[in-house]
């Protein structure tokens, strides 16, 4: 039985054959065809915001503990959101958290004024005002620095009790998942052909000819190189224009 294929093994094996490696012997040897590839990967996750996924993860945060190390997928940290605001209890007990909850219900109901329900998503709007603000205001909202390169993310407060917060995270997709985008796959692919190309470029352009029995031959790396440069700043007007998003503008890094 045939062994199975990675993606990116199968990626390699493309590349091989845009080169022309099933007709001719290319002098590329696998570590290069990988090599292309992790650039061309490299490249999307620094250019491109499809190569993002938004989630939430969460964290128990501790006492007298300010920093703290998430996992190495995770890209950007865009917000902190505390779970005691409205929900005080147990040893997560926040006054500010009890002055809300106290507060909220204080806003009069106009059917309790005698009207058939008139003004209650006014009522509800003034109330989810006033949760932002006194969430702005006295502690729901965690000021913090995040770290990209180390993964390190650090609370500008102090913890007195063992909490959960919610985080607002985009995490870095997985290259399997990138190999199987409809939009994403192409770009890669052609990347890493360009990527490939300007190494044999860069390998054939060090003789510009060699000796043979029927005369010299003439080696074309730097025409190689020349055709990879400029596929590779096509490339880049590519992503750009977007034409890797499905979406239009969403998140772009940069």
């Amino acid at each position: 039985m045939a062994e199975t294929l990675t993606k990116r093994q199968r990626l390699m094996n493309e590349i091989q054959i845009a080169l022309g490696g099933s007709i001719v012997d290319v002098e590329l040897d696998p570590a290069d065809y990988d090599y292309a590839i992790t650039v061309a990967l490299d490249r999307y996750r620094q250019r491109s915001g499809n190569s993002i996924e938004e989630a939430f993860v969460f964290l128990d945060v501790q006492p007298d503990v300010a920093t703290y190390t998430l996992p190495g997928e995770i890209q950007e940290v865009r917000a902190v959101y505390r779970n005691v605001i409205g929900n005080s209890g147990g040893a997560a007990i926040d006054p500010f958290s009890l002055a809300f909850t106290n507060n909220i219900y204080m806003i009069q109901n106009p059917a309790q004024l005698g009207t058939t329900g008139a003004g209650l998503l006014a009522t509800y709007d003034a109330a989810m005002q006033y949760q932002s603000l006194i969430g702005r205001m006295f502690g729901r909202d965690v000021q913090f620095t995040w770290d990209v390169s180390t993964k390190k993310i650090t609370f500008h407060r102090r913890f007195g009790a063992v909490e959960n917060v919610g985080l607002h995270v985009y995490n870095t997709r997985p290259e399997e998942i990138l190999f199987d985008d409809v939009y994403a796959k192409p770009w890669l692919r052609s990347m890493a052909i360009a990527q490939a190309k300007m190494l044999l470029g860069q390998g054939r352009s060090k003789y510009n000819s060699l000796a043979g029995p029927q005369g010299g031959i003439t080696l074309n790396g730097n025409e190689l190189k020349q055709e990879a440069q400029a596929e590779i700043a096509l490339l880049d007007d590519e992503l750009k224009n977007l034409i890797d998003q499905q979406m239009g503008y969403g998140f772009i890094i940069g």
